[in-house]
């Protein structure tokens, strides 16, 4: 955890980060970055899908993200974020996992 500085670093590194295509006043759809380590990306990806099934916290968070419109992708990779944002804190900090807690 010393290589990155914070979560945003995280994620960059591993190709999640949203960019955008921009020409003039032209604004494309963002999508993800793609310029890390895809096979880190794919780990994240299957850690997310597994995390909703499996954890009532994300899995309330993912539905909390398709209600608001998001598409199935884009609401798991909104749980990859909020996965690695746990993730990075819990390394950080060096606690465990507490559902419900602070």
């Amino acid at each position: 955890m010393e290589n990155y500085e914070n979560d945003k670093k995280l994620i960059a590194a591993s190709g999640l980060d949203p960019s955008t295509y921009q020409s003039g006043k032209y604004a494309g759809k963002s999508r993800i970055s793609k310029r890390g380590n895809r096979h880190l990306r794919r780990v994240i990806w299957l850690m997310a899908t597994k995390v909703i099934i499996n954890n009532n916290l994300f899995r309330i968070y993912f539905f909390k993200r398709r209600k608001e419109g998001l598409p199935y992708k884009k609401a798991v990779l909104a749980t990859a974020h909020k996965l690695i944002r746990v993730m990075f804190a819990m390394l950080s900090r060096k606690t465990c996992f507490v559902e419900g807690g602070n």
